[in-house]
C-alpha cells in the first residue's frame, strides 16, 4: 500500500512540474524539430 501511495505522489509531482512548465513557457516557444533540422546545414551540402 505504501508503494502505491508513493508512486501516486511521485506521478502527481511530475505532472505538476510538466503543467507548470507548459504554463510558464507555453507550447509556442518550443521550436519544431523539423524547423531546427532545416536550419542546420547538412554535411554533404557546402555552406556559402
Amino acid at each position: 500500500m505504501d508503494r502505491i501511495f508513493l508512486a501516486t505522489m511521485v506521478s502527481a509531482v511530475l505532472l505538476l512540474i510538466v503543467a507548470a512548465d507548459l504554463l510558464v513557457n507555453g507550447r509556442g516557444l518550443q521550436q519544431d524539430p523539423i524547423s531546427v533540422a532545416g536550419m542546420m546545414p547538412a554535411f554533404g551540402r557546402p555552406v556559402r
